[in-house]
């Protein structure tokens, strides 16, 4: 984010009284609980939104050397991307052609250069190329044409790496980001390091998950003895396109503005920009380090989710390695702690028929975005399916 912007936002919190200091929508925005819930719901959502789009599936420095691999799953679909030889990178179904055994369990950084089925052997080029098929004596000569992985198309821009999960077609990133990629000048992604990532499953929809960050409505209610003493109960929304962007504004940014020259005025480390990347990630710019949190929906009620912290470099000492991973203790304390058991809660009051319908006020505009994008897409895909709007 470049100067210019950092101030035009600290103005913008300055300029308004407290009770102004939310965003609004422009009207509130009710929602069935049924997209919560309903299973067909959530399989239009997959097709719709995990399917046919590119994915974002990390940062290029959690790949950054020949040899190195993510292992995804992208709308139930196993996906991996390798980092090649000349440093460009491939993107495959991560399953064996012979009988579908996945190839890689994890990321990590393969020992021989090459990929290796865990079943048979059957060995892959890191191109996706079929080398040999040990101990077969010949037997699969008459089917060698169509034992070559499935390739994926794969792009990385901006530090970031996106696969569309079910076409090897060419895409745009920016057309995926949709502008947003011009505030992340200066906040590392390139160089960033990758210290740990926590995996959780939890008992909510996909949606649930991504609700909890998008509102600071909850803050003095639901954390009032962890995060409401740092963060003020507003946050700034802008949109670009169908992604929502939030700041959350720590509480030392009136101190700031009432104190210091308007020359001198930060919005870093004063707040948190969380940037959505639909459907499937958000990434968090703390002042300091990144965040990431990849979501993978399992069935409507059931997500994983997968939280990464990255410092600006590599740690020099155990203890600066320390550093970064209290902060990552302190982001999954309070939401596996506070934030989603209480998502959960909701999933199964949803799941009860309790409600109808549930609500996002306008003084939730990012979530009034957020889902109104989600059911854009859903409506969509739906009509290009049947001919027939919902």
């Amino acid at each position: 984010m470049d100067r210019a912007q950092e101030i035009a936002l600290v103005e913008r919190f300055a300029a308004l009284s407290p009770a102004e200091r939310f965003s609004y929508a422009s009207a509130s925005m009710r929602n069935p609980a049924a997209h919560y819930t309903d299973p067909d719901r959530f399989e239009d959502e997959m097709a719709a939104l995990f399917r046919a789009e590119p994915l974002f599936v990390g940062l290029s420095v959690e790949c950054r050397e020949p040899g190195t691999h993510l292992a995804r799953v992208l709308g139930s679909l196993p996906i991996a991307v390798v980092r090649q030889r000349d440093g460009s990178l491939r993107a495959f179904v991560n399953v064996c052609r012979h009988r579908g055994a996945s190839l890689f369990a994890g990321d990590g950084k393969g020992s021989s250069g090459r990929i290796v089925c865990p079943y048979h052997a059957w060995a892959y080029d890191m191109d996706g190329q079929l080398l040999n098929r040990p101990n077969s004596y010949g037997a699969f000569d008459d089917v060698k044409d169509a034992c070559n992985l499935m390739r994926r198309a794969v792009v990385e821009k901006h530090g970031m790496i996106y696969v569309h999960p079910t076409s090897e077609d060419a895409f745009g990133i920016d057309e995926q980001l949709h502008g947003i990629e011009r505030e992340f000048e200066g906040y590392g992604i390139e160089t960033a390091h990758p210290i740990e990532t926590r995996v959780s499953t939890w008992k909510m929809n996909w949606k649930l998950l991504l609700d909890a960050f998008l509102e600071p409505y909850h803050v003095p209610h639901l954390h009032q003895k962890t995060i409401n003493p740092v963060f003020l109960p507003h946050q700034f929304f802008d949109s670009f396109g169908p992604l929502p962007r939030v700041i959350g504004l720590r509480r030392t940014v009136e101190a700031q503005t009432s104190t210091e020259p308007r020359e001198s005025w930060k919005l870093f480390p004063h707040a948190a920009a969380l940037y959505v990347l639909l459907p499937n990630a958000l990434m968090t710019y703390q002042g300091d380090h990144l965040e990431t949190w990849r979501i993978e929906p399992i069935d409507v009620e059931t997500t994983r989710a997968y939280t990464t912290v990255f410092a600006p470099e590599l740690p020099a000492s155990d203890k600066a390695r320390n550093y970064w991973l209290r902060n990552l203790d302190v982001l999954c304390d309070v939401s596996f702690n506070e934030d989603f058991p209480m998502q959960e809660q909701i999933q199964r009051n949803l799941k009860s028929g309790a409600l109808k319908d549930v609500f996002y006020g306008r003084i939730e505009p990012a979530l009034v975005h957020y889902h109104s994008s989600v059911n854009a897409a859903v409506e969509a895909y739906r009509l290009n399916k049947t001919g027939v709007s919902a």
